[in-house]
């Protein structure tokens, strides 16, 4: 018999999900610090470019997100 009610599916891994944020905030923030690593050593056409790509990331992959979040919790917080 399956612990989730007979469907066979398992629930989705709340930790699975954390440990995916995590290392993808960690990896946006070891590229930013590489661009700014660049810079100080006065690579600016190298630093241009990967803030350049941190941006059309956000702005292609995450803002969506972000801003459905942000509207998700402004809503629970005015229910309270």
């Amino acid at each position: 018999m399956s612990p989730t009610g007979g469907s066979g599916e398992r629930p989705p891994s709340k930790l699975g999900d954390t440990i995916f944020a995590v290392a993808h905030v960690l990896a946006l923030i070891a590229v930013f610090l590489y661009g700014v690593v660049a810079l100080v050593r006065g690579n600016r056409i190298r630093f241009f470019v990967v803030i350049g790509g941190l941006l059309v990331y956000y702005l292609l992959v995450l803002h969506k997100p972000v801003r459905k979040e942000i509207a998700r919790r402004r809503a629970g917080r005015s229910s309270r």
